[in-house]
């Protein structure tokens, strides 16, 4: 959820396109100047749809084309960040100096949250199980449960013995 409803963005920006100052609609409506001229930018270059566009993930391949398209055109971060759709520019930023840092390796979307404790088991193997192979574990199945019923049955027997004592 963002902090301005479209509405009141497109509202601003009607204001802005009439002939009004982007500092003047901006303390106005006690909105930042920059913020104001980032939401006008994004507006005049891809319409509304870029305007309250919020898309959050990227791949790693479009964050190297972003880099790289901002280096070769000699761009700023805002104007490359128009330019490419990005909302905000300073993510532009945060991508060029993880970029700067570690390689294209610090592009790699990242899990969020809290790792697991335990690691996870590897699963065995599935092999086809031959007929007599598939014949013992069914043995084995039968005699498992054979085995809890007359334990379970022991135990009722058992606790009904306990409340023909009490009682």
């Amino acid at each position: 959820m963002t902090k301005f409803s479209k509405e009141f963005r497109m509202k601003l920006i009607k204001e802005v396109e009439q002939g009004e100052s982007l500092n003047s609609v901006a303390r106005k409506y006690g909105v930042g100047g920059a913020t104001l001229k980032r939401w006008y930018s994004n507006f005049s270059h891809g319409g509304t749809k870029q305007l309250v566009s919020t898309k959050k993930h990227y791949t790693q391949e479009f964050k190297i084309y972003a880099i790289e398209y901002r280096w070769q055109h000699d761009l700023s971060y805002r104007l490359a960040a128009i330019e490419l759709g990005i909302p905000n520019d300073g993510v532009l930023h945060q991508w060029e100096k993880r970029y700067l840092e570690c390689g294209v390796s610090g592009l790699l979307t990242k899990k969020k949250g809290r790792p697991p404790k335990m690691p996870k088991k590897p699963e065995p193997p599935k092999r086809d199980l031959t007929r007599e192979e598939q014949l013992e574990a069914e043995i084995a199945q039968l005699r498992m449960e054979n085995a809890y019923l007359k334990k379970l049955n022991a135990l009722v027997q058992e606790r009904e013995k306990s409340k023909r004592k009490t009682k």
